[in-house]
């Protein structure tokens, strides 16, 4: 399965990597503990701007802790990088603290930094362009591009079950790159596509039909995640850290159009939709969803690629929000 691969692919790159590495380290004064900077990876999707505008607007540094973002640009060099220590924590998706948790790398999720539960769409399911008009259903059954065991398709199955249609009649179309995933839906290659934001309103500006989405559901949770490790050893860190991304999450709702160019330049939003596509509210950093993780964990685990039990409490640690 794609996700136990990607387990074993870190596991070997990571020995690589750690032959490579350099590692700088702080010099204390006697007595005292140096003070650490939290280097934390994040992905170039809208999701991610908080960290983006509290690094650009000073507020890591006004909180008192320093931050660097370490841009990744695919989850495998994320993990790969949290893995071998490289980084702090992380951006990311429910799915990945708890496979790597499952295999021994322990992780915690401290705060939820976005999810649909506002009127604005995360994830969608489109028709292609110029297709028949398909029912949702009648798209299930022809073909939807996706990736299987992985958050595309809990969410696809999620979205699907919000208008009654069961898993059974899915038929998951292995594309696992997401841009070639879009390429393939507009050129009418695969009947339908479930696709990210911004890709979703690119393609419906090339002519593809959203047949559903996540918008006010509320099921396409991400997340904060650290070391374990690193959380206990820097409390106070990463208290500070989430203080910071709170206030950009302020800023960003009282003040969208100021950080267009930040989320333009950080986020990979495409340049026909750099001047207007909608900056997504922000919801108050919070604790994970006890219903929410279990939900997610209890899919893995019904899929195989967790067979570790788990609670809640090996999976969160909530007590860093401001």
């Amino acid at each position: 399965m794609k996700i136990i691969r990607h387990v074993f692919v870190i596991a070997l790159l990571v020995l690589l990597l750690a032959n490579i590495s350099t590692h700088s380290v702080a010099k204390s004064r006697k007595g005292q503990r140096p003070l650490p900077t939290i280097r934390f990876g994040a992905l170039p999707v809208i999701q991610t701007l908080p960290l983006f505008v509290a690094f650009e607007k000073g507020y890591f540094t006004r909180h008192g802790v320093t931050v660097e973002l370490i841009p990744f640009n695919s989850a495998l060099e994320k993990d790969v990088a949290l893995t071998a220590r490289e980084i702090s924590g992380y951006f990311g998706d429910m799915m990945t603290p708890m496979v790597l948790n499952a295999n021994g790398i322990h992780i915690r999720m401290a705060a939820t930094i976005f999810n649909s539960t506002n009127n604005q769409r995360t994830f969608a399911i489109l028709a292609a362009p110029n297709s028949p008009n398909r029912t949702l259903k009648e798209l299930t059954e022809a073909g939807v591009a996706g990736s299987s065991n992985t958050i595309i398709e809990y969410i696809t199955l999620k979205i699907l079950s919000f208008h009654d249609i069961q898993m059974e009649n899915l038929n998951m179309i292995e594309t696992k790159n997401i841009p070639i995933r879009l390429q393939m839906l507009l050129s009418g290659q695969v009947p339908s596509a479930t696709l990210p934001e911004p890709l979703v309103t690119l393609a419906e500006l090339k002519g593809a039909r959203v047949v559903a989405d996540d918008a006010g559901k509320g099921i396409s949770p991400t997340v904060l995640a650290f070391r374990l490790e690193f959380l206990k050893e820097h409390p106070a860190e990463v208290k500070k850290f989430l203080a910071a991304v709170h206030e950009a999450i302020s800023f960003i709702n009282q003040n969208p159009k100021e950080v267009r160019p930040i989320m333009n330049r950080y986020c990979r939003i495409p340049e026909p939709l750099q001047q207007d596509f909608i900056i997504p509210k922000f919801p108050k950093l919070t604790a994970p969803d006890y219903n929410q993780v279990m939900d997610v964990y209890n899919w893995l685990r019904k899929k195989g690629i967790i067979k570790a039990e788990m609670n809640y409490k090996q999976m969160v640690s909530d007590g860093y929000l401001p």
